[in-house]
């Protein structure tokens, strides 16, 4: 039955005839589902603070996933509290009265395999992939409330708003945003121009400094886990927003990651060249191996862990194996890599904002069907060197290869070339001002700094420097603070008990 399902879900079944309990978790890991097991019962929810709920539950902080949450970015597998695991996507549990638990895997996105002669060319692609997104998101937009679209003025939220315009017509009335104060310079733009094209209400919201200062702990406390950045306080606020006007949240997120849209999948174009060179410096880096490489991007970040923790490199080598598993080409590893094991907090993300506002998150771009498409083009259809002859390319070689590619191209069919292929604008939100700000300085002295000392698990000395320097400090040395900020907060709402 499992592999028939298409979409989200976490699933608990107790078949009271054979006296066995299932779990299930979508082929996406779109839904969160953890679960824990003392000795013949088994513990299960959606969301990790149920299980603290449990007088009979140790509250242990688990110093492997404490340690990976300072490395990576978004180690989805790892879970903060001991003793409780969280189901991979596509993977099913069954415990028998006896205690005797089978854990299995009834999706394989091993199991995709490229067709290099399924088109002819990428007229005929597009022409296909239209067909499958209008199903996709007419699957998405069965409900008896109303919806809505997430509106950021890029090509994933725009596609999907576009079919759901062209399915409902009228009846889609509201878009979303989150929008910065940089004017028609940012993508406040693009916004108010797939707005007026669509014929939406477009409903914006601000982040505020005020706004995140109000709500930083109650929101590590929704989403079970520290914030990955300060600004993903956003998603937060559009759905507070949105529940004025919407039930149901069509969203553009996964693209990304199943199409390699991201600029390292690009920029790993270059990276067995510059190995074979050993080339390395502080803006080009090489790798002893592609799979270091892609487990290495995304703000992966050495060198600092818990004092005495020696098991920094078996974190790094488990994902490196993890990516080896997979079968394709450097590229095709790295879509399945990203969308098995990092595109999966991100959905919780999203799904644990959305959820403490009541609102539905939903993604079409990961569809079954859309997936399967993905998985099955020619890898050029995905992946290619920019049209244009090398005077007219810029004069950053990291940009000249073009990620996410029948993706754009059919987005410039809808919305024009210029849409489709400008260079996306960074939301102007000063992390740095924030967190430098009187009432997050309060915050960091009186509370975070003195527990992050008693609890004495990092060295208390380097991050306070870096927060003293917060303006100047480097990217990754701002993620390394941050990272320890947001674990301390953690600790203190799920393993101290703290009131908010």
């Amino acid at each position: 039955m499992l592999p028939l399902l298409n979409g989200m879900f976490s699933i608990a079944i107790m078949d009271l005839r054979s006296k066995k309990l299932y779990l299930a978790r979508d082929r996406f890991g779109i839904k969160p589902l953890y679960y824990s097991c003392t000795d013949q019962n088994i513990l299960f929810a959606s969301e990790l603070k149920c299980f603290i709920q449990f007088e009979e539950f140790k509250r242990k902080l688990d110093i492997d996933a404490f340690n990976a949450r300072l490395i990576f970015s978004r180690p989805s597998s790892k879970v903060l509290l001991h003793n409780v695991k969280m189901m991979d996507p596509g993977q099913a549990l069954c415990m028998e009265m006896d205690g005797k638990i089978s854990i299995w895997n009834y999706f394989d996105i091993d199991s995709y395999e490229r067709d290099p002669s399924k088109f002819k060319n990428i007229e005929d692609a597009i022409a296909s992939f239209d067909e499958v997104l209008i199903n996709a998101v007419q699957r998405q937009l069965v409900s008896d409330v109303k919806v809505g679209c997430q509106v950021s003025g890029g090509i994933d939220s725009t596609i999907v708003s576009y079919y759901a315009n062209k399915i409902k017509g009228k009846n889609l009335e509201d878009g979303v945003s989150i929008i910065d104060d940089a004017g028609n310079d940012g993508e406040e733009y693009y916004i108010n121009q797939v707005g007026i094209n669509l014929g939406l209400d477009l409903h914006k919201f601000k982040l505020t400094e005020k706004f995140f200062l109000d709500n930083y702990e109650n929101l590590v406390w929704y989403n079970d886990a520290p914030l990955y950045k300060p600004f993903f306080t956003s998603f937060y606020k559009l759905t507070q927003g949105a529940k004025k006007y919407v039930t149901v949240l069509m969203s553009g997120e996964g693209s990304d990651e199943i199409a390699g849209g991201y600029g390292r999948f690009a920029a790993g174009v270059y990276q067995p060249f510059l190995s074979q060179f050993g080339t390395s410096s502080r803006k080009i880096k090489s790798y002893k191996s592609y799979a270091e490489y892609a487990v290495m991007t995304d703000s992966t970040i050495t060198g600092f862990t818990t004092k005495g923790y020696t098991g920094a490199q078996n974190l790094i080598d488990e994902q490196i194996d993890i990516f080896n598993h997979f079968r394709g080409s450097n590229f095709t590893k790295q879509l399945k890599f990203e969308t098995m094991c990092r595109l999966p907090e991100s959905f919780m993300r999203q799904d644990k904002m959305s959820m403490a506002n009541s609102i539905e998150n939903r993604v079409p771009l990961v569809d079954n069907e859309v997936v399967d498409f993905i998985m099955e083009l020619p890898e050029e259809m995905l992946l290619r060197f920019k049209k244009f002859s090398p005077t007219q390319l810029s004069d950053n070689p990291f940009e000249w290869v073009q990620g996410k590619f029948i993706f754009k191209e059919l987005c410039a069919k809808k919305f024009g070339y210029d849409f489709a292929y400008r260079k996306k604008a960074i939301m102007v939100f000063d992390e740095r001002n924030m967190l430098a700000s009187d009432g997050f300085r309060e915050l960091f002295y009186e509370n975070i700094l003195p527990s992050m000392q008693k609890r004495d698990l990092v060295d208390v000395g380097y991050i306070k420097s870096l927060y003293e320097n917060v303006q100047k400090i480097s990217k990754n040395e701002f993620n390394c603070m941050w990272r320890a900020v947001g674990l301390e907060t953690w600790c203190q709402l799920f393993l101290d008990k703290k009131n908010i």
